[in-house]
């Protein structure tokens, strides 16, 4: 009966850790196999924006690429520790996470949900969205721990 606790109070952590580490991982990807993006990894973007050669890349869409690994970093950092305040701070860059993720997905990899015919995601847009279903598995597996009353072994 100890055992089956303690694997799932493992099992949040372990995908906090897989979903931070795809979300990491993906900046260094190709988001696209066609167009503007498709030899660039999102690490590149910023560069190219500030030296005027990505005109049709909005702030928006740099500060996401930006964001995105940061939030993948942050879920990593904090995917074993414990307590309360901890969960509510990795729901909420999860969900984030996941927000970001889709609108990148829209707007970079210009996967239009209502004509995907014309969608060719690259290696990162795929790990990136992988990496967000795994933040929403482990937001739905991520509960507290036993109290030391609840659970005195």
């Amino acid at each position: 009966m100890g055992g089956r606790r303690s694997l799932a109070t493992a099992v949040a952590p372990a995908l906090w850790a897989v979903a931070g580490t795809a979300l990491v991982v993906q900046s260094l990807l190709t988001w696209t196999s066609r167009g503007a993006l498709s030899t660039t990894a999102p690490v590149d973007v910023l560069g190219l924006v500030r030296a005027g050669s990505l005109p049709s890349v909005s702030t928006a869409e740099v500060v996401a690429l930006v964001a995105l690994p940061l939030l993948g970093a942050a879920l990593l950092a904090g995917a074993a520790l414990p307590g309360r305040g901890v969960r509510r701070v990795r729901a909420l860059l999860g969900l984030l996470a996941v927000a970001v993720t889709g609108l990148l997905l829209v707007r970079v990899a210009d996967l239009d949900p209502t004509h995907l015919s014309g969608a060719r995601p690259g290696s990162g847009a795929l790990l990136a969205a992988l990496g967000a279903l795994v933040a929403l598995a482990a937001l739905g597996t991520d509960r507290r721990s036993p109290t030391l009353e609840e659970n005195p072994r």
